[in-house]
């Protein structure tokens, strides 16, 4: 795996930097913070830009870019902190193209890169990761009830994980219906999810499979994955300029050895899950990741990242603990990614139960 970017993924970081670097600023992000929602605005844009269409094949209206590509604008995304469907949407998008039918995929595709908003309903209330899903469906419809629906609230259609007929498989319900009820979740990171029950909601198509069930998982936990890698990195980014202007005792705090030798312990393993981040996309590009590869990554990220995130913190001292100061951001958003589809124990857990399988 080479991990220099090619010309595309170059260009693609510079546009979306010089995009956020124009129309996202902290201020914004209070604001859809306290919204509670989705800025409409950003995300037509976002379309616009043909960032939704990157993942999906040109075959339904896309531009066929890998998830390494898509990577390179969920990265970026996240260093402003920008509460935003597009890694949800993602998600959706990839495991559809992956595992859907024809006639799923021809229904679903070519709206989702004209800017369809969609999320994975996949937690059950036991709260196991990869356990059975205990929702089930008739055929035409779904009842069950899902767990932390990441902008369940606002995203156009669901992928709602099921039993039907013994066998699993990931329904397609429309959110705007009477058989959808949800319930909004208050979480440390500020991203929108909801609690969502499913009472004989009506199901617009179905993908079959066990396989498709699991690699709807190993996406949503890839990816929060490399998101809490991210945040990392922009904490830690923060962290070392601010340690180079911050005077203390009659010089910069970056001088002392003891702050010189805490950010290079940071960087070591912020760059260290980089590579095993990246690396998992690509394996998950060439159909060769398991679920152990996953598990194992997102365990590693998810003790990284509150981990890098508390130093920066106590590195900042008290300005950091301020909610004027904009680091809060990063270490609501990488400590709930450390929580989203699987914590470092339960990941952990997975790869135990993998190794002795």
């Amino acid at each position: 795996m080479d991990l220099r970017l090619s010309e595309l993924q170059e260009l693609l970081r510079a546009n979306a930097q010089e995009f956020f670097e124009r129309e996202v600023t902290f201020e914004r992000i209070r604001e859809i913070e306290a919204s509670d929602a989705p800025d409409t605005q950003l995300w037509e844009q976002m379309v616009q830009l043909g960032w939704t269409s990157l993942p999906i094949a040109e075959e339904y209206g896309g531009q066929g870019g890998t998830l390494l590509d898509t990577s390179i604008l969920v990265n970026e995304a996240c260093r402003v902190a920008l509460p935003s469907p597009f890694t949800s949407t993602l998600i959706g998008a990839t495991a559809v193209q992956a595992h859907g039918s024809d006639d799923v995929k021809g229904a679903l595709l070519p709206r989702l890169a004209d800017g369809l908003a969609i999320s994975s309903a996949v937690l059950e209330a036991d709260d196991a990761i990869y356990g059975d899903p205990q929702t089930t469906s008739d055929g035409s419809t779904v009842s069950g009830e899902k767990r932390f629906v990441e902008f369940g609230a606002t995203s156009d259609v669901h992928l709602v994980t099921a039993t039907r007929n013994g066998s699993q498989g990931i329904a397609v319900v429309s959110r705007d219906q009477a058989g959808v009820e949800l319930s909004p979740v208050q979480t440390i990171g500020a991203i929108p999810q909801v609690n969502a029950r499913y009472n004989g909601a009506a199901v617009d198509g179905w993908i079959e499979g066990a396989d498709a069930v699991d690699g709807l998982r190993d996406l949503g936990t890839a990816l929060t994955a490399f998101e809490a890698y991210a945040y990392a990195q922009k904490a830690l980014d923060l962290t070392v300029e601010y340690v180079q202007l911050r005077v203390q005792f009659g010089q910069p705090l970056g001088a002392f050895q003891a702050v010189q030798m805490r950010c290079a312990d940071m960087a070591t393993i912020v760059e260290g899950s980089r590579f095993l981040a990246n690396e998992l996309l690509w394996k998950l590009d060439q159909g060769e990741a398991t679920r152990r590869d996953v598990a194992m990554v997102k365990a590693i990220t998810s003790k990284m990242a509150p981990q890098v995130l508390q130093d920066c913190h106590m590195l900042h001292g008290g300005i950091g603990y301020m909610q004027e100061y904009d680091l809060h951001f990063f270490t609501r958003r990488g400590k709930e990614a450390s929580l989203r589809w699987g914590s470092a124990r339960e990941t952990m857990n997975v790869v135990v139960d993998n190794a002795f399988a």
